[in-house]
């Protein structure tokens, strides 16, 4: 079985088609790029796998189990973590908070523990706070524990958007254009990190990105949307290759990088 299978899917909004019959069947451990023009649907697709839309129609089972009528935070738990094309971290907050906040939300301490500040949740306070420091330390953010994330240079934010993703221990991690803003050496440096990541942590990944340097480097399969409807899927190889994806997409300009 598929960790996610995805069906018929499609969502409209009014009368305008975002996705239209969108199937996917994603394996355990595969590294899945997810590419188009602007507007071909694919944020959507996100959106709808982790309960910020709900379908139109189609089917969406994630590790065997149904992901229709989820609410987001349910999904979470349920193992599928994402980032967003526009940065949401809690910029007021420190580094270290930012990914707290997502560990403890796997976690019930309950009312009366919490409140009075009792040795079982001064103890799993401390575990929460080891194991950020710990996840800072792989995005060499650790040094930058204590200040504002709002402070933090874009890139720096984008690699801490996708530590407070992994702190929900999820199985399946979305990155919506993790790329976005980063100069061509953090763009390489990310490309190595995104691997390393899936191995480390035994993660499945689908990736939005626009730079084709990024999705033809680190991708293993990828699925190209137009208008909302799937036009090819395959290889990298096989996608630069493909007239319907150098027409549609890529562009001669692309087939050449």
């Amino acid at each position: 079985m598929p960790l996610l299978e995805v069906s018929k899917l499609s969502k409209s909004f009014g009368g305008l088609v975002a996705l239209y019959n969108f199937n996917l069947a994603v394996e355990q451990g595969e590294l899945i790029g997810l590419i188009g023009p602007n507007g071909a649907g694919k944020t959507t697709v996100f959106n709808l796998l982790t309960g910020l839309y709900p379908p139109s129609s189609g089917k969406m089972v994630f590790a065997g189990k149904d992901l229709r009528g989820k609410k987001p935070h349910q999904i979470t738990r349920m193992g599928i973590a994402r980032t967003f094309q526009n940065i949401r971290l809690f910029g007021n907050l420190t580094v270290l908070d930012n990914v707290k906040i997502a560990y403890q939300s796997g976690h019930n301490y309950g009312l009366i523990p919490a409140f009075f500040r009792l040795p079982p949740f001064q103890k799993k306070e401390k575990e929460i706070e080891e194991a950020s420091l710990e996840l800072l330390e792989i995005f060499r953010l650790r040094e930058r524990a204590g200040e504002r994330a709002a402070n933090l240079p874009y890139g720096e934010q984008r690699r801490l958007e996708i530590a407070r993703a992994l702190a929900t221990k999820p199985r399946l991690l979305l990155l919506d254009e993790p790329a976005a803003g980063m100069n061509p050496q953090e763009t390489k440096e990310l490309q190595s990190l995104i691997r390393w990541i899936r191995d480390h942590f035994q993660l499945t990944v689908i990736l939005i990105e626009h730079d084709m340097s990024l999705v033809m480097g680190v991708c293993e399969r990828v699925v190209v949307l137009d208008y909302g409807s799937i036009i090819a899927e395959g290889t990298p190889e096989e996608i630069k290759e493909d007239p319907r994806v150098i027409e549609a997409y890529l562009g001669e300009e692309g087939v050449a990088s």
